[in-house]
């Protein structure tokens, strides 16, 4: 019988490591790939552990391999993102978010969503003190006369046909509002409207980008009598200053942003520009 002291079984702990290494290199990679020599080479792996974890990763979903034997990042990852940031997840993601800017500016905070040329309000928290704002979790209001939409539709980039989009069937004093509105929130970084959705309410709103999919968008809502265009300045201020230190990981504050090249936003079309609202 052989008495040799065998060698401890390697740690299941080192081959995921190195298995998600193999991940983040074909994502760097980008859109070519790599062979499997520069696999090896990037890597430090010999050729054999190289080839067995790659071939695992493809059996997952996390890797594909081309006809010329190169290994690119699979669609997987996206997959399990898309399902990580669902709709019906993000108001759990933000939900502590609000919390926290309700309980400090004491007014009503929403989360929204562009769907279409309108916008989702995907959550809302009301503040400590009573307020006389009526809102909905799951109604939907035009992105046009609402701070959040506003936000959203500045984040998205468009230029003069998109916007076109949505002031579709608008008169030309709400559509001319609305294109004003979105390049002072191109310009500012946070998007406002007062009293244009209901009388003697107004809001503004920032909005976020995300890994994929429309930006999404949070807002602060109160009384005209305290939402006054100076408060309603500092609150953006504020609201971007917030938002980019506690969003959750993978958001990111949207804006200021340049004007989309091409015409100006004064609604006149530009050839080959247009897009789907709220295109994901």
């Amino acid at each position: 019988m052989d008495s040799t002291p065998k060698a401890p079984a390697a740690s299941p702990v080192g081959s995921v490591d190195k298995a998600l290494a193999l991940v983040e290199l074909l994502a760097e990679a980008g859109p070519e790939g790599l062979a499997l020599r520069d696999v090896v080479e990037r890597s430090g792996l010999n050729k054999p552990s190289a080839h067995r974890l790659l071939q695992a990763l493809a059996h997952r979903g996390f890797a594909d391999q081309d006809a010329a034997q190169r290994y690119r990042l699979g669609a997987k990852p996206v997959i399990l993102v898309g399902r990580f940031l669902r709709e019906d997840d993000l108001a759990a993601l933000f939900r502590p978010v609000l919390v926290v800017l309700a309980q400090e500016v004491q007014e009503l905070v929403h989360l929204g969503l562009l769907e279409g040329t309108g916008v989702l309000y995907l959550d809302k928290v009301e503040p400590d003190r009573s307020i006389r704002v009526w809102s909905r979790v799951g109604r939907q209001a035009r992105a046009l006369t609402t701070a959040l939409g506003r936000a959203m539709v500045a984040a998205e980039g468009g230029g003069p046909d998109l916007l076109g989009a949505y002031a579709a069937g608008a008169d030309e004093e709400v559509s001319a509002r609305f294109r004003d509105a979105v390049t002072r929130a191109r310009e500012r970084g946070y998007a406002s409207e007062q009293e244009e959705n209901e009388a003697g309410i107004s809001c503004v709103a920032v909005a976020l980008h995300r890994p994929i999919g429309a930006p999404v968008a949070v807002s602060i809502t109160g009384p005209s009598s305290r939402m006054t265009p100076a408060r309603i300045e500092e609150l953006g201020v504020l609201l971007r200053e917030r938002l980019a230190a506690t969003a959750p990981a993978g958001f990111s504050v949207s804006g200021p942003l340049p004007e989309p090249a091409g015409a100006p936003l004064d609604g006149t079309a530009s050839e080959g520009s247009a897009r789907a609202p709220g295109a994901r």
